[in-house]
């Protein structure tokens, strides 16, 4: 009887354990979330645990084929219910220790010490699951050696059991389990990524529909599009069918990419790559986007799902037409083509743009999203609030006033639990709101496709949100205020907080702010504080209601202009804060500025970004900055004012990079007769332009006047901020290069040395500047023929280089040229080939394919083929430097610097 019952129990535990086990996942998958850092035991239950559920799952499938005996099933039953209960434990132990979002403070830290009391138990549970896992494992292993040698059984080591036997029938035509080894190897391939940056909503009411509409969507089109309005909940439908995807396919991988500026869609490329750990993905030099559309289109990768989030800019994916004057075409990468196409993935998309969907879904896949039925718009704010606070008929009147969009309706329900008023007293207070919102309704919800109702309903369900908390905590409004002028993407949470705050009212403050769901705050030590789209909208609109929303513009300029680090203040050790907040500078640089504070801020900022765009290649954008910086201190202040002449300097410097000699020798002369005048000849300034002088007359090969110029700085810098200052350095590192422009090796080797002893000393070994210095001693090595030494030298800056500096920026490309020169001299032609079609392509891609350090590029790349027996392929590059234009002419353009390959400060 016993035996019958095993054999039918059986599949029906097999099928339990698959339920609790994938609940199981599901869990911890949440407590990861949840938690910065969780318990070895967790994280081996993390590993486990799915590797179990593939095994039951293979043993069902053996079980269907008839390839297990009664006997087996009998001994098999006892160890899966075992399982089952070590399942059901861990279920009970999550109650206990997870916390859950309407805990208060005192329950969470209870739970968080009962789970600490519980990780002896965690690690029972633990160790008997691997048990079971190694002795159900082990069933499959014993198969596989019996099938060998002609076995119509097999049995269990006895060192796991002495008295358990399992007997397998056996089908040569069927395959056996995998034994450990080969699971492992093959979970490792195919290992589940899940790349989405939210948690599943418990309360997910009335879209059902809509989903299995999704996956029907998909049998047809591999592209997916879900149009409609900001608000509407595309957002929300995209994030459960993520999560029933993953139910579905639990070894799948899913991506979330944010699709609506490059930025951000380059850096969810490169987060995929990362975390696929795709071949290549810590390569500077590799297109991410390309690395991770060529792996997902890849056959043997398992099935994939991603997310294209906000994708609302067409020009982003498809360009912009030449015709259009008021947007200028530019020769960056139109991002439809690099969505992966192929059987085994599917791209869902969001957008507000129907006509953006049909192109991006091929015409085939597109899902309109509309507003929810009263009746589940009715349960989704009855999911949210109290039961005292709640009247059937007001909340279906309130719905509707606010045309059932989930957005407007979670807001509503934040607004009046937290004020613990009544559905009826909100939706009173809702319809006494301010008559002159309607005529701002327009400008902040630009979509033709939704009529005015529900466009009025969201501005009025946050404006009194707004009010509530100005009221409340004007400390928090203020933060709210300024979040949203800023990129509400994301904040740095300390770049919002006042210097004179403490952190209890900063933390109070945003505390509110999250309560009211208007931010999200990330935590750890670099948290940022985020606000939805239509949040950050519907805040400007309020404030200018209020008129102060010019006072915010001004208040976030100015903020930004003390943050930013300007000249002088720009190092390695500070670019990931810059990084932060460029963002937010290109927002705010783009409001309209009148009072001369302001514009004296806004020509500050631009100066300070102008830098930091000269330091990573962007020579364009940082020409426009310093002569936009320029322009407006010219207007308000004298030609001779210190401000003046530091926008004269650096538009000299971004000149300089661009290659235009002339004028950068003219703004840097400009630059020191007003500084000499007004502030001193051994003014740090006043040094700093005879410095960018002198480079400038070393790029022109005016080597004499350069020696004049370069001993004027070093001398003053010795003076005026001694030997072991950084600036002092430059200025011996210019000697250096000067001595080697003449030829002087001797002088050149005892001084670049020199000066890489004082900057691995003063600066570290992986600083920048250290690795500059690194790349001419390696070049003066190649001049005098030590090779050997001078590839060791390049091979460690190549190194430094793609580590600490951000793209393909000039020294790069500069690195690379002098290690193709090196493998060139020692007859390594294919190399050196490679390298400078890398060079080439990174030139054309920052500076066009005419400029004449590309072109520079292209006559290297010529002279390597010729020496490689490759003439065809060398006439047709030269044809194409005098097609650019007459080649004398351009490549006379081509600095001195460039084509010695030196690098300077």
């Amino acid at each position: 009887m016993a035996e019958a019952f095993a054999v039918i129990g059986l599949a029906s535990a097999l099928l339990q354990f698959v339920e609790f086990g994938t609940k199981v996942i599901r869990r911890l998958r949440q407590l990861e979330d949840q938690a910065a850092e969780s318990t070895a035991c967790f994280k081996g239950l993390r590993n486990r645990v799915p590797l179990m559920i593939d095994l039951i799952k293979k043993i069902m499938l053996q079980m269907d084929a008839n390839l297990v005996s009664d006997k087996s099933k009998e001994v098999m039953y006892p160890i899966v219910q075992n399982c089952i209960s070590q399942a059901q434990e861990l279920d009970k132990l999550f109650n206990r220790t997870m916390p859950q979002p309407n805990d208060n403070s005192w329950v969470r830290g209870k739970k968080a010490i009962y789970g600490v009391w519980s990780e002896s138990e965690i690690e029972r549970i633990d160790a008997g699951m691997k048990s079971n896992f190694e002795l159900l494992l082990h069933a499959g292993t014993f198969q596989m050696i019996n099938r060998l040698d002609g076995s119509s059984s097999m049995s269990f080591a006895p060192t796991f059991s002495p008295t358990l036997n399992v007997t397998l029938a056996q089908q040569q035509s069927q395959p056996a389990p995998l034994p450990w080894e080969e699971i492992e190897k093959q979970t490792h391939a195919t290992q589940a990524i899940f790349m989405v940056p939210f948690a599943r909503d418990a309360n997910f009411l009335g879209r059902q529909e809509l989903i299995k509409t999704i996956s029907e969507t998909f049998r047809k089109s591999q592209s997916v599009a879900l149009f409609g309005l900001g608000g509407i909940g595309k957002s929300q439908i995209a994030i459960e069918y993520c999560y029933v995807f993953r139910d579905r396919h639990p070894s799948a991988l899913v991506f979330w990419i944010y699709g609506a500026d490059s930025l951000h869609f380059e850096k969810g490329y490169q987060e995929i790559a990362r975390k696929a750990r795709i071949p290549g993905w810590d390569d500077q030099k590799t297109d991410k986007l390309k690395l991770v559309q060529d792996w997902l289109q890849e056959e043997n990768v398992t099935e994939w799902l991603m997310i294209i989030d906000n994708a609302d800019d067409a020009s982003m994916f498809y360009g912009t037409r030449p015709s259009d004057p008021h947007r200028i075409q530019n020769d960056s990468k139109l991002f439809a083509q690099f969505l992966p196409q192929c059987t085994h993935g599917r791209v869902l998309i969001t957008t507000r743009d129907r006509r953006l969907g049909e192109r991006l879904s091929h015409r085939h896949g597109v899902i309109q999203i509309t507003p929810l039925s009263p009746e589940n718009s009715k349960d989704l704010l009855r999911s949210k609030i109290s039961e005292e606070n709640w009247s059937e008929s007001d909340a279906l009147k309130l719905v509707e006033y606010l045309s059932s969009l989930p957005l407007a309706i979670t807001q509503a329900a934040a607004f009046i639990s937290e004020n613990n008023i009544t559905v009826s007293e909100y939706l009173e207070t809702l319809v006494n709101g301010d008559s002159d919102l309607k005529e701002l309704l327009s400008e902040h919800l630009e979509d033709s496709r939704r009529d005015w109702n529900s466009e009025n309903s969201v501005i009025r369900t946050w404006k009194l949100s707004f009010e509530q908390i100005s009221k409340e905590s004007p400390h928090a409004a203020e933060v709210l205020s300024l979040l949203a002028i800023l990129d509400y993407h994301g904040a740095p949470r300390s770049f919002l907080q006042k210097e004179d705050d403490t952190e209890t009212r900063y933390r109070t403050a945003l505390g509110i702010l999250q309560a009211f769901s208007l931010i999200t705050v990330t935590r750890g030590q670099n948290a940022i504080c985020k606000m939805h789209r239509l949040v950050a909208l519907a805040t400007q609109k309020w404030l200018e209601l209020r008129g102060t929303l010019q006072y915010w513009h001004s208040q976030g300029l100015s903020i930004l202009a003390k943050k930013f680090p300007g000249p002088g203040q720009q190092s390695f050790r500070e670019f990931s804060n810059m990084l932060a907040l460029m963002p937010h500078t290109r927002l705010v640089l783009g409001y309209q500025f009148n009072s001369t504070d302001e514009m004296l801020n806004c020509a500050k900022l631009l100066i300070s970004t102008a830098l930091f765009d000269l330091s990573n290649a962007r020579y364009q954008q940082a020409f426009e900055k310093c002569e936009r910086s320029l322009t407006i201190r010219e207007s308000l202040l004298p030609s001779d004012h210190s401000e003046t002449l530091e926008s004269a300097q650096t538009l000299g410097e971004a000149l300089l990079h661009r290659g235009e000699l002339s004028a950068a020798k003219a703004m840097l002369q400009r630059a020191i007769v007003g500084r000499e005048r007004s502030l001193g000849p051994l003014n740090v300034d006043t040094l700093e332009s005879l410095s960018d002088m002198t480079i400038t007359l070393l790029e022109m090969n005016d080597l004499e006047s350069a020696q004049v110029t370069g001993q004027r700085a070093l001398k003053g810098r010795e003076e005026v901020l001694g030997h072991d200052h950084p600036d002092y350095l430059v200025s011996l590192n210019i000697m250096a290069i000067l001595y080697q422009l003449k030829g002087d090796y001797e002088h050149a080797l005892e001084t670049t040395e020199r000066v890489l002893r004082d900057r691995e000393k003063l600066l570290g070994y992986e600083c920048p500047d250290t690795l500059m210095t690194l790349n001419n001693l390696a070049r003066l090595k190649y001049q005098m023929g030590d090779l050997d030494s001078a590839n060791q030298m390049l091979d460690r800056v190549l190194a430094g280089e793609e580590m600490m500096l951000a793209g393909n920026g000039y020294d790069i490309q500069v690195s690379l040229s002098n290690k193709a020169d090196v493998l060139v001299a020692q007859e390594s032609f294919k190399d050196a080939e490679s390298i400078l079609r890398d060079v080439f392509r990174m030139r054309e891609n920052a500076l066009g394919p005419t400029h004449p350090s590309t072109l520079f590029s292209i006559e290297a790349l010529a002279n390597v083929l010729e020496k490689s027996a490759s003439p065809e392929a060398a006439t047709s590059l030269h044809k194409r430097i005098s097609a650019a234009g007459i080649r004398g002419q351009k490549m006379a353009e081509v600095g001195a610097l460039l084509r010695a390959g030196l690098l300077f400060d």
